[in-house]
């Protein structure tokens, strides 16, 4: 269980849930999405995710592999690009020290909550489609 979809699809299947089972939990129309994501021909959003992890019963974190830092969501690097890299120098080292956090592993939900809410709210002052 090394990769995020094979997670998925492993707690998924734990519970007895089908794709389409999981998908209706998440309030969401269709099985596909719950297929991508298992297949990883599509990135979750954090959002996504805890609609997941809150059907399964589980935390956050729990749905997330080891190595969180490879998941695009903690991915700090992309909201220094997508503001256009006007960083102050303190912006600069709280991006650096949250992605020293999640190489290490130590964000936990409510972190990774915030800084999807910190990124929405980044994109949307740069005039960003929501």
């Amino acid at each position: 269980m090394k990769t995020l979809g094979s997670r998925i699809a492993h707690f998924r299947k734990q519970k007895g849930l089908s794709q389409r089972k999981l998908a209706t939990a998440c309030g969401w129309p269709s099985q596909s999405r719950v297929g991508n994501y298992e297949r990883g021909s599509r990135e979750p959003s954090l959002d996504d995710l805890d609609r997941m992890a809150n059907a399964l019963g589980l935390q956050l974190g729990d749905l997330l592999p080891p190595n969180r830092a490879a998941l695009r969501i903690a991915e700090p690097q992309s909201a220094a690009y997508s503001i256009g890299g006007n960083l102050t120098a303190r912006s600069r080292e709280a991006l650096s020290a949250i992605e020293q956090a999640a190489r290490e592993g130590r964000l936990n939900q409510s972190d990774l909550i915030l800084l999807e809410s910190i990124a929405k709210r980044l994109e949307l002052a740069n005039g960003a489609e929501p």
